[in-house]
């Protein structure tokens, strides 16, 4: 069996939970023994640039990475222009024709069994892989698209940009959702996210989570510093880091005063008004594992988003506690046990009782590192996988 991927950026470097779970699903399909070739084709952007010399040589095995450069910037013009036709901006700035010839030339050369879209953005190229291949064209949805934007209109106090917001979200979802009605199968990394896309259509679903390589739990609970480690071009995260640092973190402070790391490329650039003797910023970490695991509590105040938060698998496989919103715990189908935390007082109070108490520390972080390994194993996710696949 073949198969050809089309990525909307480059998987390596690991440079947030997107590459994270493009990384480990390449493992995924490399394990499966009827794939006896993989062809990974990668939209080189200016946000993930794709270079051969980062290419860990794990990913190289069975595996031909091939790539073009397409320019996804937001232009003024561009963005007007679709707004007044009512499409969809998001999506288009990923179609770029040499990328389709590039393609249909691969196509051509081989026969495909199976075609994977890695996300929403590469299924610009659907219509025109539908007419030269008779592969089974399958999306890994790693969220529902429209619905990230969507909660951050509804988070956004301006009028104007909450307008266009709006705008852009009626557009997104229309494409999105025909985009599901096209497909042979969509693979989602949230139960969640699955139940809510066979409302829109009667393609088959898979629940296929993403696999976390089995690592040893935290085993030294004084620590209760927090911490938060994430991407900060995507506005989800900018957006739940700076309504922690403005609205929560003075009350916790009045409470028991803590030190906040925070991790990830320009982050002291975007929060650099919040910086103080407590608040420090860490800038891109080459071992996301070290850094949680020299922290002690895992804030995720996320507010917008949809689909499975890898840094929150992260940070539970490493044995830490984490204080979640809805938003964060969304598709992982935590225990009941579980705290998660419905208001902005419960989110403080936890944050609270977690950083005074170790006990309650270690229990919460050994109650999600069990979770992990029982339920986000590498050998069950590529049964799965396989199951759904040949």
């Amino acid at each position: 069996m073949k198969a050809l991927v089309i990525a909307n950026k480059s998987p390596f470097p690991i440079i947030d939970g997107g590459c994270f779970a493009m990384n480990v699903f390449l493992k995924n399909l490399q394990a499966i023994t009827e794939i006896k070739q993989i062809d990974y084709f990668i939209l080189s952007t200016h946000k993930h640039p794709f270079s051969k010399e980062e290419i860990p040589t794990d990913l190289k095995e069975k595996t031909e990475f091939y790539s073009v450069e397409i320019d996804t910037k937001l232009y003024a013009k561009g963005a007007l222009k679709h707004l007044i036709q009512r499409k969809s901006y998001n999506l288009s700035r990923f179609f770029d024709s040499t990328v389709a010839q590039k393609i249909e030339a691969l196509i051509q050369e081989n026969q495909y069994e199976i075609i994977i879209f890695e996300s929403l953005f590469p299924l610009v190229y659907l219509e025109s892989i539908r007419k030269t291949s008779k592969a089974k064209c399958i999306l890994r949805a790693h969220n529902i698209e429209f619905e990230i934007w969507d909660d951050l209109q509804l988070n956004e106090g301006n009028p104007l940009k909450k307008w266009y917001l709006n705008e852009l979200v009626k557009a997104l979802k229309k494409e999105e959702i025909a985009y599901y009605k096209q497909l042979d199968l969509i693979l989602s990394l949230s139960n969640d996210d699955i139940q809510k896309i066979q409302k829109t259509c009667s393609t088959p679903t898979r629940f296929i989570p993403v696999s976390i390589e089995k690592t040893t739990c935290k085993k030294d609970y004084s620590s209760y510093s927090f911490c938060f480690i994430g991407s900060y071009n995507w506005e989800p995260n900018r957006e739940a880091i700076n309504w922690f640092l403005r609205d929560l973190n003075p009350t916790i402070q009045k409470s028991i005063p803590v030190k906040v790391e925070i991790a990830g490329k320009d982050g002291e650039i975007f929060f650099k008004n919040y910086a103080t003797t407590s608040v420090l910023f860490n800038g891109f970490v080459q071992n996301p594992s070290e850094f949680l695991k020299s922290n002690g509590i895992f804030i995720a105040p996320i507010k917008s988003g949809s689909g499975v938060k890898i840094k929150v698998l992260e940070a539970m496989s490493n044995g830490l506690p984490c204080v979640l919103t809805p938003k964060a715990a969304e598709g992982l189908n935590l225990p009941s046990t579980y705290p998660i935390c419905e208001t902005e007082d419960a989110f403080v109070s936890l944050c609270v009782d977690l950083a005074k108490d170790s006990v309650k520390r270690e229990n919460l972080g050994k109650l999600g590192f069990e979770f992990i390994q029982s339920n986000f194993g590498f050998e069950g996710i590529v049964e799965k996988l396989k199951d759904s696949l040949v």
